[in-house]
């Protein structure tokens, strides 16, 4: 429970390594993760996917939510209830910017942070993202929405029958719930350089949320300690492959590197 609402957070795995947190992206939830959740937990540690209030899921908001600051205080008094001292952060999409923030905001806590496409942090979005977005939820056609939605999100690699069924959740979320949280806005230059912790940033390479080339040059000039990879081909939704194999590489660098 934090002063911002009851917070639900679901566990996998277990162990005496460095626990991994993830973060969802918006009008998503933690089922998301559950491609990932079984490569990120190998060699013995916990991942904990919470559930974040102000979003279409089981946490409930109880206090308004309106600044980047109050997003890192409802995450620490989380953090902390859960007990974690440290952990690795990991965060897709609107996911991706929270973790970045809560890097800069509570870097005692940060062992690593991962992000997946972060909107507006590091790049603008694309004018033909807003453009479409509007256009579609504007125009009440389900069949064009559901087509805007596959196209942004492409193929991760997933079966089927998860993918129809993320892609029904985010367009029932966004059809029908009233999202509570501030926009993503652009991240200083002082405050990227700010980011203390190993940091690797991925990128689709057919992205249509935002520049990949752009938000990789501005990731690499700012962030002091960081790895950066556009994925060739993919969307804005996590290529399933690549991520499974990069993000517990990168982790386990870290640790090794720290003499975890």
């Amino acid at each position: 429970m934090t002063r911002f609402g009851k917070t639900r957070v679901h566990t996998y795995g277990a162990g005496e390594r460095i626990p991994v947190v993830l973060l969802h992206g918006q009008n998503a939830t933690p089922a998301e993760w559950a491609p990932h959740v079984v490569a990120l937990a190998q060699g013995g540690r916990s991942v904990l996917a919470i559930d974040r209030v102000g979003e279409p899921g089981h946490s409930s908001q109880k206090l308004p939510i309106d600044s980047a600051d109050d997003t890192a205080a409802w995450l620490e008094e989380t953090l902390e209830g859960l007990g974690l001292e440290r952990l690795h952060l990991i965060g897709h999409s609107y996911g991706g910017y929270v973790a970045l923030q809560h890097a800069v905001r509570a870097p005692g806590r940060i062992a690593s942070v991962t992000v997946y496409e972060p909107p507006r942090a590091l790049v603008p979005l694309k004018p033909g993202f807003l453009l479409g977005a509007i256009a579609g939820f504007l125009s009440g056609s389900e069949s064009f929405q559901r087509r805007w939605f596959t196209n942004l999100i492409g193929d991760t690699g997933v079966n089927s029958a998860e993918a129809e069924a993320g892609t029904r959740l985010a367009l029932d979320a966004i059809r029908g719930f009233r999202i509570r949280l501030p926009q993503p806005q652009r991240m200083s230059d002082d405050a990227l350089r700010s980011i203390a912790a190993p940091t690797l940033v991925l990128l689709g390479g057919a992205d249509r949320v935002l520049d990949s080339r752009r938000a990789e040059a501005r990731a690499r000039r700012l962030i002091r300690n960081v790895s950066t990879e556009i994925v060739p081909g993919a969307g804005h939704g996590i290529p399933v492959k690549v991520f499974n194999s990069r993000v517990p590489e990168f982790i386990y660098a870290v640790e090794q590197a720290a003499g975890v």
